[in-house]
């Protein structure tokens, strides 16, 4: 092989070999990426878990302090004789 030969096949091989670094680098970028998003999910699904929670409390005692303002208007109805 001519000297200008090798060259352009090492100036090949060179380039091929920084490309394929650069190609890596972007593997593991892409994967760090793809678990940060992984974990961010998860994160979001436990808010939203006890977030739901809360809502079920809250409608609970919602439900009971209407169960007794009810309760109280009837109570109140009966001690007026029925009259408001």
């Amino acid at each position: 092989m001519t000297k200008k030969k090798e060259m352009k096949k090492d100036d090949e091989q060179t380039y091929t070999d920084e490309q394929f670094e650069e190609l890596q680098q972007n593997a593991l970028n892409l994967q760090t990426t793809a678990q940060n998003v992984a974990n961010q999910l998860v994160q979001h699904q436990q808010l939203c878990a006890h977030y739901e929670q809360t809502i079920n409390v809250l409608t609970g005692r919602l439900q009971e302090s209407q169960r007794l303002v009810s309760q109280l208007r009837q109570q109140l109805q009966t001690e007026n004789g029925g009259t408001k």
